[in-house]
């Protein structure tokens, strides 16, 4: 049976095709900088890598408590903990230092503290979109979220100088093929994914083995923008009720409220792996809601029958 995830599958034999097709990571930020002028990128292995450089460069310490996402992910989490103490729950809105988690793609909080770190790792935006949405110091993606690739996260920053300092930082840490390799392997072998997320944060460079694949994800970025706003406007009549619809940042899913009572089990046949999750919704006057939802995948995995099947599905049960 087809299903899909959150996010789009990595391939490592597509990876492979591309080895030898070199691309400087100074070529690769161009070319992001070209198609989003309003900031200046830093090419990183991850986005765990690249939060870890982003929270660095914010001067924080043990002793600092960064704000997390309630369900904030064990990677984020992780990362945190190499340089701060996160903190989670109603307390976390009022810390020092937030990452900011822009859920799927939604941008739901505005005017944030200049120095929020702006976790937007799933969110495919539009050739000359704005970043930093909320107004934040720092903007997060993570390529393997966005474009289904191996590897890669872009650390997004509002100062050319930032931007300067955290690369030198970043090549200095190193990790490049080898962390690459690593975490090709423990697709295979399990237990190989520990040793790579355990050093991981702790690194941050990009090998030239694994520029081709990312240069060449990038530019099928107009072709995904395309594809995924087909499907955003077909499943969009089912989104959570309240939830402003995006435009120049484009989710990986949409967040659906289902009325019946499915079990993980009928969801997972319907061909969504993911299951329920929790989405935070947070209205204008800071209100925070956490909500049960079905997450429907757009990414460019699921194909337009896909999404068409379902929503007849849906309209037969009405």
């Amino acid at each position: 049976m087809i299903s899909f995830f959150l996010w789009p599958r990595s391939y490592a034999v597509q990876a492979l095709k591309f080895v030898f097709f070199f691309i400087s990571v100074k070529e690769i930020e161009n070319k992001l900088q070209e198609m989003f002028p309003a900031g200046f990128p830093v090419l990183c292995s991850s986005g765990r890598s690249a939060l870890t450089l982003a929270l660095i460069e914010s001067n924080v310490t043990r002793s600092d408590l960064i704000g997390v996402f309630p369900y904030a992910n064990n990677c984020v989490l992780d990362a945190i903990s190499r340089v701060a103490t996160p903190l989670a729950g109603p307390s976390a809105i009022e810390s020092s230092l937030r990452v900011v988690y822009h859920q799927w793609g939604y941008v739901q909080e505005m005017n944030l503290p200049q120095n929020s770190i702006e976790d937007c790792v799933d969110s495919l935006c539009i050739p000359g979109a704005t970043l930093f949405p909320g107004g934040g110091r720092f903007e997060i993606w993570s390529l393997p979220k966005i474009l289904g690739t191996t590897s890669g996260g872009v650390l997004w920053c509002n100062n050319e100088e930032v931007a300067k300092n955290i690369r030198c930082l970043r090549d200095r840490k190193g990790g490049g093929l080898f962390q690459w390799l690593l975490r090709l392997l423990a697709r295979r072998i399990r237990s190989l994914h520990v040793y790579w997320q355990g050093a991981e944060c702790d690194k941050g460079s990009v090998s030239r083995f694994q520029t081709g694949e990312i240069m060449m994800a990038i530019r099928k970025w107009d072709d995904f923008v395309d594809d995924r706003s087909k499907k955003l406007d077909k499943i969009w009549p089912l989104a959570l009720e309240g939830l402003i619809k995006p435009i120049d940042r484009l989710p990986s899913v949409v967040p659906v409220l289902v009325k019946e009572k499915l079990s993980e089990n009928e969801v997972h046949q319907y061909g969504i792996s993911s299951g329920f999750r929790m989405f935070e919704r947070v209205e204008e006057n800071g209100r925070r809601e956490l909500i049960k939802v079905l997450p429907f995948p757009i990414h460019q995995d699921v194909t337009v029958d896909w999404v068409d099947n379902f929503n007849n599905m849906n309209k037969g049960k009405k």
